[in-house]
């Protein structure tokens, strides 16, 4: 077979097997919608279909070998879509090379499928932890592991059927090697580009949105608390000149008056230009235990136990009183979400990050992959009662602090929010003598 030919055919099965990504607007806006699930699969089996259907042919000493990249649809459906989406796309697969002919060689792709997918669906949550670099890094070392597996098969399904596997020689090895590993690597690129260009535009929505609320708390706000100040003012005046019904009327006004202050006051949090007024190392485990002890009222009340289990000496710098706002929010939240139950405060020291990580868990309702995902944008709250605008301050105040705030939940399972920051903490050991602190920022 002639080079040119060659290279045609693998750059068109390329071609064929990247088309998912036309879809990746749809796909990837809505990831965790059943719908865009079932799509995803559905493009990525197409893909893998395609590739079957318009495969690679080469043809040397007399005999013809044909090979596709039908595998790198399936398994980057897996990797970036998840179960769903990836058993729909290998039923898809093992299905139409069924439907080509061959019970031993469906046979043989359904077991491969299978390996795949058990491998990769278990190596998922660590794929997407890692750096960029070392993504493309696992694409290649992958693309190799898929190379070798397909390559074994055919030997195996060569043998069963009695075909002599020496029309497999270096040169077809070293072909397809190279069109697998150019096939993971671009898929890998486009697909991280894509995710990471939507991420950007989320972003620059959230800003736009935060921008919108800054504006509006710093030419509303101000004019609307005073007068509003004056009002409770001259009610809490005339409160005790009246009888009882009417006081009963007057304490409801100034509830409401002061649920409007609440309101306010978060509009005005936006409207700060300075989240770090105070920068300084703190304890914090002392201002994680004093904000539990202000919530524990407010939990006897709703008949929530507030659990706590914090190390000792752990420190963190930023602004102390931001800090403890952003935790008595997170807490207030939990408290809030749960019915009956409890919640619970954890705070530990990772010393071989150096990052101080604060759990809250509470045993509420939970919420739905869609819920979080639009957890801490503008106005938007699951609460009857409430603007959407307190975790966004909470997430500004963290930020501020050089952390982040990340929530896992399931519904009827509870909600986990999780502080992580850069912190220290001091050696005990080492305080009592010379009452040093071991550092790490």
């Amino acid at each position: 077979m002639e080079p040119t030919s060659l290279i045609k055919d693998i750059f068109v099965n390329l071609l064929i097997v990247l088309s998912p990504i036309y879809f990746y607007q749809w796909i990837f806006s809505n990831p965790n919608k059943k719908f865009y699930k079932v799509l995803a699969g559905i493009c990525f089996g197409a893909a893998s279909i395609l590739s079957m259907e318009f495969p690679i042919i080469h043809a040397s000493y007399g005999g013809t070998f044909i090979w596709d990249l039908r595998y790198f649809p399936f398994v980057i459906c897996i990797l970036y879509m998840g179960p769903i989406s990836g058993t729909i796309c290998g039923i898809l697969l093992v299905s139409y090379r069924f439907f080509l002919g061959g019970s031993a060689a469906s046979l043989n792709v359904f077991i491969s499928s299978i390996i795949l997918f058990a491998a990769f669906i278990l190596f998922r949550p660590i794929f997407h932890k890692l750096s960029i670099v070392k993504k493309y890094l696992v694409s290649f070392i992958s693309s190799i592991l898929i190379f070798a597996l397909v390559i074994i098969s055919i030997n195996i399904h060569f043998h069963l059927v009695g075909l002599s596997s020496s029309i497999i020689n270096s040169e077809l090895l070293f072909q397809t090697a190279i069109s697998y590993i150019l096939c993971f690597l671009i898929y890998t690129y486009f697909t991280e580009s894509k995710l990471n260009r939507l991420n950007l535009v989320e972003e620059i929505h959230k800003a736009e949105k935060l921008n919108i609320v800054s504006e509006l708390a710093a030419s509303i706000a101000h004019e609307i608390r005073n007068p509003l100040t004056v009002v409770r003012g001259f009610i809490q005046l005339t409160k005790s000149k009246v009888d009882p019904t009417t006081q009963n009327y007057m304490n409801t006004a100034i509830n409401e008056l002061d649920r409007a202050e609440t309101i306010i006051s978060d509009y005005l949090n936006f409207a700060k230009p300075q989240l770090t007024e105070r920068f300084e190392s703190f304890n914090a485990s002392i201002g994680i235990k004093e904000t539990i002890l202000l919530m524990n009222s407010y939990a006897n009340i709703k008949g929530i136990e507030l659990n706590s289990q914090i190390d000792k000496e752990v420190y963190i710098e930023g602004d102390p009183l931001k800090f403890k706002q952003a935790l008595l929010n997170i807490i207030k939240n939990a408290i809030e979400a749960t019915d009956k139950g409890n919640v619970s405060v954890l705070a530990s020291f990772n010393h071989k990050k150096g990052q101080v990580i604060i759990e809250v868990i509470d045993t509420g309702s939970g919420m739905s992959k869609e819920h979080l995902q639009k957890i801490g944008k503008a106005f938007y709250t699951t609460k009857t009662e409430g603007t959407g605008l307190g975790l966004m301050v909470t997430f500004r105040l963290i930020e501020a602090i050089g952390g982040s705030l990340t929530f896992e939940s399931e519904v009827g399972k509870g909600t986990k929010a999780t502080i992580t920051v850069k912190g220290a903490q001091k050696d005990l050991t080492l305080a009592v003598n010379n009452n040093q602190v071991k550092e790490y920022f």
